[in-house]
């Protein structure tokens, strides 16, 4: 019968089980045990490391670049060895081509000499540190979830920008050699075809990753100062961009939502639901993205908005209009408008104001924060609903005063809401 063959591992745990049953016959202390044991292991270990730089010192000797060899890895590819000692310290042997991406004898012993500078100015150089500009972002972007300076929404705003925009034309380089041609060319080319408020948002996520590089030694000029920041124009009146009353638009709004044919058909109801939402409650549409269902408390028809995706960073309650009410019922769980994407709503919108006949002049246009406002002027002027009423409807935050000594329970939200719902739907 064949002998079966023992690993590496099995011989040693066998020699292992020896020692202890003899040191035990001898009625030896567990701390000699233990002390028998360790010299074994560091034995173990001189002997690897020996058997490794003897076989660097065979197979670099009377090469160009001592302690430096190409080998085979297990997984197939190619990796540039180092093995290096320098002031007075033996360093372990290094896979400089995983490091630090050397191809070639010649890249690595460069390397190593720009190593052994580090080394010499007390610093560590085989810490992976972060440099290209989209290692950074999501190093930034991790740390702002953790401590709450980013809100869902921000994320998906940024995200949605930088994926867009940022990641494949200058996020792959080091911020050192990100240069004012790079963003001249991004800005002119680019984003060339986009609003100045869309380019304003460029410097707004990618300047504060600049300025913490500089507080940290890492660059010394932030190129980003070099590219201009558009001052923004209040946008116009809603009587200098349509013929229209405020109460008529919303009504020619609700009334168009219903016949509102998506584009993607799977997006049907989904889309409608989430224009009539749009139209009614006036809440921000990235906002409404990031509702879940667990979020909808479809007996009592009301909404708690958490806190994670507020511009406030508050918790609020506002009513659910039983228009949308069939639809969430078919919701089991996530989020109520799951396919309804930050990129596309602009034009969305703009259909449906197309689909609702509201005329507008001289290529003005009516946007989805354009609601806001209707809401706003509506429940004040045709409702006559107290101004800061209407104002808590919106979740917008008060200030002063007002703030901290005045109000409004649930109850004279979904009041006025409802108000506005009825004066909507008569027409």
């Amino acid at each position: 019968m064949a002998t079966k063959k023992l690993s590496k591992q099995q011989i040693l745990l066998t020699e292992y089980k020896d020692i202890l049953l003899k040191m035990k016959e001898e009625k030896q202390t567990i701390d000699n045990i233990l002390l028998h044991l360790n010299k074994k292991l560091k034995l173990e270990i001189e002997i690897k490391r020996s058997h490794l730089q003897t076989f660097f010192k065979n197979n670099s000797k009377g090469t160009t670049y001592p302690g430096i060899i190409k080998t085979t890895m297990k997984d197939g590819s190619n990796a540039i060895m180092v093995s290096f000692k320098y002031l007075s310290k033996r360093y372990p042997t290094k896979n400089f081509t995983k490091l630090f991406g050397s191809k070639t004898e010649k890249q690595a012993y460069d390397k190593l000499g720009e190593v052994k500078n580090e080394i010499s100015k007390g610093r560590d150089p085989f810490i992976v540190t972060k440099e290209t500009l989209n290692d950074l972002y999501e190093e930034r972007k991790s740390t702002s979830l953790k401590n709450g300076t980013w809100r869902a929404r921000t994320v998906e705003s940024y995200d949605y920008f930088y994926d867009r925009y940022i990641r494949k034309t200058i996020g792959h380089k080091k911020l050192s050699k990100i240069t004012y041609e790079d963003l001249r060319k991004l800005y002119d080319v680019e984003m060339s075809h986009v609003e100045n408020s869309t380019k304003n948002q460029f410097k707004r996520i990618v300047r504060p990753i600049f300025v913490e590089e500089i507080k940290k030694k890492n660059i010394h000029t932030n190129v980003i100062d070099m590219i201009e920041t558009y001052t923004m124009p209040v946008r116009e009146k809603l009587e200098l961009r349509t013929f229209e009353n405020n109460l008529d638009i919303v009504r020619k709004l609700y009334k168009a939502v219903p016949v509102y044919e998506a584009l993607a058909y799977n997006q049907k109801e989904e889309m409608k639901n989430y224009l009539m939402m749009i139209v009614m409650t006036a809440h921000r549409h990235g906002e409404l993205r990031l509702l879940k269902i667990e979020d909808c408390y479809l007996d009592r028809q009301i909404i708690i908005a958490p806190k994670a995706i507020t511009k406030t960073k508050e918790d609020y309650r506002y009513p659910i209009p039983e228009e949308v009410v069939p639809y969430l019922r078919t919701i089991k769980s996530g989020l109520i408008f799951p396919t309804v994407k930050k990129g596309s709503m602009y034009q969305v919108f703009q259909r449906l104001v197309k689909l609702a006949d509201i005329e507008t002049f001289n290529g003005k246009r009516i946007s989805p924060h354009d609601t806001r406002r209707l809401l706003l002027s509506i429940m004040i002027k045709d409702l006559k609903i107290d101004s800061v009423l209407a104002d808590s409807c919106l979740n917008h935050k008060q200030r002063g005063v007002i703030n901290n000594y005045l109000s409004f329970e649930y109850k004279d939200i979904e009041e006025a809401y409802h108000k506005y719902w009825d004066l909507i739907r008569s027409s």
